[in-house]
């Protein structure tokens, strides 16, 4: 189900098509964003210069760019189910594969959604396709109107310049890209999956910047599922990789955070 059309396809910043930038070159900072915040929420000047992503001084999920305080539960629910699906078509449009992963991809073990508690939503792309998006699509502006949105709202592709370094000794930048609800300043983190030429287990091993090391045989092929009511992409041995992640008990344990899961509903639902 196509869930909106972008208004318009896209806005491009002032890349040079073809090329890649270097590092140094761009800084997406609080003057070059800001729709209607009067002050930077973002944290940066307590990080190291060398670190590109900010997270806000109020939450580490939220870009305090373009927002100043958190949403309640229910509207951050919403704000985050919007951010998924806007996601995941807006990649579809432009041919890029991308699958769930982490804590997002054990919500859609459970019952397909985002787990309510959790505002850290998770993605990865192939190297590949991060170039691409760098060389093309940073700083793209993407206009969705929605049955829960009919005002319509902006969202933010940005990628991280720090991409063209592979290696996991970058700390400060181990997100490589984020896709950003421009209106409550929620997001959801993109890293992506490297092969490692020189990994000690031999040939197709890959890793992300942030650790996490797996052979490509756990991923590809990627596997066509449904996630938040729209068409998603998760690992091949989806199950193994959150066993390896989380434990065996995060796959059975049916009381977790202040929530129960309702096998009726297949909801996880508040404690009251």
């Amino acid at each position: 189900m196509r869930l909106g059309r972008l208004l318009p396809a896209c806005i491009l910043t002032s890349l040079s098509l073809g090329a890649v930038l270097p590092p140094q070159t761009r800084d997406a900072d609080f003057s070059s964003v800001r729709l209607k915040q009067h002050k930077d929420m973002s944290g940066k000047a307590g990080d190291p210069p060398e670190k590109y992503f900010h997270e806000s001084i109020f939450h580490p999920h939220y870009d305090g760019r373009f927002a100043e305080t958190t949403l309640d539960y229910v509207e951050q629910k919403r704000a985050l189910k919007n951010l998924v699906q806007t996601f995941l078509a807006t990649f579809n449009d432009l041919g890029v594969e991308t699958w769930l992963v982490h804590g997002t991809l054990l919500g859609w073990w459970w019952n397909k959604k985002i787990m309510p508690w959790d505002s850290d939503i998770d993605a990865q792309v192939s190297e590949p396709s991060i170039f691409f998006l760098g060389t093309y699509y940073n700083m793209s502006v993407f206009h969705y109107a929605t049955p829960r949105i009919p005002e319509g709202r902006d969202y933010m592709l940005e990628v991280n310049p720090h991409y063209v370094n592979r290696e996991q000794t970058d700390t400060m930048n181990v997100i490589d890209a984020r896709w950003i609800d421009t209106e409550s300043g929620l997001f959801i983190d993109i890293t992506t999956a490297r092969y490692n030429l020189t990994h000690p287990h031999g040939e197709g091993m890959m890793s992300c910047k942030d650790g996490h090391e797996f052979r490509d045989t756990y991923v590809f092929p990627l596997r066509t599922t449904v996630f938040e009511g729209v068409s998603a992409k998760i690992p091949y041995r989806y199950e193994a990789l959150l066993r390896a992640e989380y434990g065996e008990q995060a796959l059975t344990q049916t009381v977790f955070n202040n929530h129960h899961f309702d096998d009726d509903k297949m909801e996880w639902v508040p404690n009251i």
